[in-house]
């Protein structure tokens, strides 16, 4: 795994209900898949950019940096993982979100030598309930 990637797409039943449905419907859904990706990056990017970063404070050169703590979004320090952070359409209706840095896992999800410092988890669950309003939104109006 070269990164971490999240995959806004239905589960297998509702993917092939989708495509069966009339290409009103299907240009809906993907608008609000795209839509969705793109809040999903975006509120990744907020969470690292202006979390609270508690955790301890060094020096590297001329720059001082506060990391963030256990449990908090990852502190940006150089941006290299703000700058990989991405969201892709795949297909119609699917879209892929992540970031191409290796250590984006580790972080979201913690490792041996790293306590977890999620973003991705706290900003899907966010983003989820507008998600499901949006899609069920999007049906309706495809189907008047």
């Amino acid at each position: 795994m070269s990164g971490i990637d999240f995959e806004l797409k239905g589960n297998k039943l509702l993917d092939a209900a989708l495509k069966k449905m009339p290409d009103e419907v299907q240009r809906e859904v993907s608008k609000v898949v795209m839509r969705t990706a793109a809040d999903l990056e975006a509120d990744v990017k907020i969470r690292i950019q202006q979390g609270p970063a508690t955790g301890r404070v060094y020096t590297r050169g001329n720059v001082t940096h506060q990391a963030s703590a256990r449990g908090e979004a990852p502190a940006s320090d150089t941006g290299a993982l703000l700058g990989s952070i991405y969201h892709e359409r795949v297909s119609r209706l699917f879209a892929v979100a992540g970031s191409r840095m290796v250590y984006a896992a580790a972080l979201e999800l913690g490792s041996r030598k790293i306590e977890k410092r999620p973003a991705w988890v706290p900003a899907i669950k966010a983003i989820g309930p507008q998600y499901i309003r949006d899609m069920a939104a999007a049906i309706r109006r495809a189907t008047r």
